[in-house]
């Protein structure tokens, strides 16, 4: 768990702060800018679900060990727990994009 208090940490990795970066500006050009904090907005919510247990997730050991996904609109969020329970944020990719390439 994270500092004495039982919320485990939640890491982001440098992929995937890209990943948001480039979602975000999608989301802008295509739909402006209150379309585009809505749905960061949700993977914000979203990777508090992971980090608190409320989202369990998929196995996804057979495209890399220890890694595991959930959905979030249409993209997938692509992460992994520690055995203290801090959560690293792996990817966030399109629901199109090939995973095992990415990964």
């Amino acid at each position: 768990m994270g500092k004495t208090g039982s919320v485990p940490d939640l890491l982001i990795s440098s992929l995937a702060r890209e990943d948001l970066k480039g979602i975000g500006r999608y989301n802008q050009q295509n739909w402006g800018v209150a379309q585009r904090n809505n749905y960061l907005g949700d993977f914000a919510t979203m990777f508090d679900r992971i980090r608190d247990g409320a989202v369990a997730g998929q196995q996804r050991s057979a495209i890399r060990p220890g890694v595991m996904s959930c959905r979030c609109n249409r993209h997938v969020i692509f992460f992994r727990r520690d055995p203290v329970g801090t959560v690293e944020i792996l990817r966030i990719l399109h629901q199109r994009m090939d995973f095992q390439r990415h990964l």
